[in-house]
């Protein structure tokens, strides 16, 4: 089983510096995720237990299991916010590119038909541009824009399954940080 280690100073380095309140309704920090991605991006397999590591001075077992519950309710909920976002944006894009391929189909048959009419002239000076758009747009979105946001629902998806747990940090000597620091 892989594990993902991340070292902690204190718990504070999982929230916002912006945001006072208890653990339970804290801001998770940008730095945070970010390392978070860094490391997953680096890892061969997918892990499976996240591993906080602590000095053992700062340990608090009251205040791990409170930030354990809202670390999974926060990748859970940002979960669920990015595949419904994900959801909608490529439903969206679908709509745009069907939209893109009535309006150029509606000029061919304008221009096939009534040719000869100022009116349908003038409509395909309006729908023409507007179906190439909507084509272009909704080809950009499907392609680009789209893998962003699987790739970002992807990291809340591994989270969201991931077991979290703390340990005291230890060096190679199997001693902890702290024995470490009391030597010097």
């Amino acid at each position: 089983m892989t594990e993902l280690n991340l070292w902690l100073d204190s718990y504070d380095d999982i929230y916002s510096d912006f945001d006072s309140r208890h653990y339970q309704k804290r801001r998770v920090s940008e730095d945070f995720l970010h390392e978070l991605k860094t490391e997953m991006k680096y890892k061969e397999q997918k892990a499976a237990i996240m591993v906080l590591l602590l000095p053992a001075r700062q340990r608090n077992e009251a205040s791990e299991k409170i930030i354990t519950a809202g670390l999974e309710l926060f990748f859970k909920t940002q979960y669920d916010v990015i595949a419904g976002k994900c959801r909608r944006k490529f439903s969206n894009g679908l709509l745009l590119f069907g939209t893109g391929v009535v309006l150029m189909f509606l000029n061919g048959w304008l221009s096939y038909r009534f040719a000869v009419f100022f009116w349908a002239q003038s409509l395909r000076l309006l729908f023409e541009p507007a179906g190439w758009f909507s084509l272009w747009a909704a080809l950009d979105f499907l392609f680009y824009d789209y893998n962003e946001l699987k790739k970002e629902r992807r990291f809340y998806r591994e989270l969201s399954t991931m077991k979290i747990s703390f340990q005291s940090a230890m060096e190679a000597g199997g001693k902890t940080f702290d024995d470490e620091q009391k030597k010097v």
